[in-house]
């Protein structure tokens, strides 16, 4: 299995660890390696995370890992690639994740 990351997931991955870097240095960069840690588990154990409870009325069939105390990976499985479509942190508003995972 391949593990492809969407730009939107690149930006989010970005994202968080810029926002973690003006405040904490050693911990954006230990946050943004145990989130392509988790990542990789997916190449090997595709099927690990659970169906994502706010995209089932999507077409695709979403999955989730929760890859920290705070963010999950949101991806789908597609012929032999895991496609990571968001980084999401699920502190925030869960009805906005139907409009930002494509």
């Amino acid at each position: 299995m391949r593990i492809i990351w969407t730009k939107e997931a690149q930006e989010d991955l970005e994202n968080i660890f810029r926002f973690w870097a003006s405040k904490n240095e050693p911990y954006s960069a230990r946050l943004y390696n145990s989130l392509i840690d988790e990542a990789e588990v997916l190449r090997r154990f595709p099927e690990i995370g659970a169906l994502e409870r706010f995209l089932t009325h999507r077409q695709e069939q979403f999955r989730s890992l929760l890859a920290n105390k705070y963010y999950k990976l949101i991806y789908t499985m597609e012929s032999d690639d895991v496609v990571i479509h968001a980084v999401w942190d699920c502190r925030r508003n869960p009805d906005t994740l139907t409009a930002e995972t494509h």
